[in-house]
């Protein structure tokens, strides 16, 4: 069955991104997908120490729950991120498990290691801002977008096409969008449907 990874990066239990996800994975789900979903505050892992070893092991050494986040980031068919943005860019646990990727990174470029043996695998990120605009009317999500094509790359993904929703702010303040939600949904089935598209049973 085609395995979807979804994390919640927000500390805020329900907020509006975590809700925003739900709605993805309702979508994952009736299609068929086996999603597993994974709040990142409520793990228990550090950040990154540097210590280099993932550089000629191709996995990170440090014996916490990213140990299991590595394994089901290996085994799935694709990941949805869903965070808050935090001065533009992902909360603090979730950095830190995109930090931990670094292992990912390093066995791709400085092993030369296949640890996805070729397959095709989709990366969506949902998430929301409180503001339009950055300072000087600057695109708003610029930061996170970045930072996740970048772990894209690590994980071998390809990106479908982030939904991304500003102006809500207050816990529940997406339900003011039922737009926005049904897009999620819809991200949801089509995430799964390309994936079968591309020989994912």
């Amino acid at each position: 069955m085609m395995k979807i990874v979804a994390f919640a990066a927000s500390p805020r239990i329900g907020g509006n991104s975590e809700t925003l996800l739900d709605e993805t994975i309702r979508g994952l789900k009736e299609s068929g997908a086996d999603v597993r979903k994974i709040r990142t505050h409520a793990q228990d892992f550090i950040p990154c120490i540097s210590c280099g070893k993932c550089d000629t092991l191709g996995r990170c050494v440090i014996d916490d729950s990213f140990q299991e986040m590595f394994d089901l980031l290996v085994e799935c068919d694709g990941m949805v991120f869903s965070s808050p943005l935090y001065f533009m860019n992902v909360p603090g646990r979730g950095k830190a498990l995109i930090d931990r990727c670094q292992a990912f990174w390093a066995a791709k470029f400085s092993l030369n290691l296949d640890l996805f043996s070729g397959r095709k695998r989709l990366g969506l990120l949902v998430a929301c801002s409180g503001k339009k605009y950055g300072v000087g009317k600057t695109p708003i999500f610029r930061g996170i977008e970045d930072t996740m094509n970048i772990l894209y790359i690590a994980l071998g993904m390809e990106p479908m096409k982030s939904l991304l929703v500003p102006e809500v702010d207050l816990k529940g303040d997406i339900n003011k969008f039922p737009q926005e939600l049904e897009k999620a949904y819809e991200a949801g089935k089509n995430m799964v449907e390309f994936l079968h598209q591309n020989g994912v049973e």
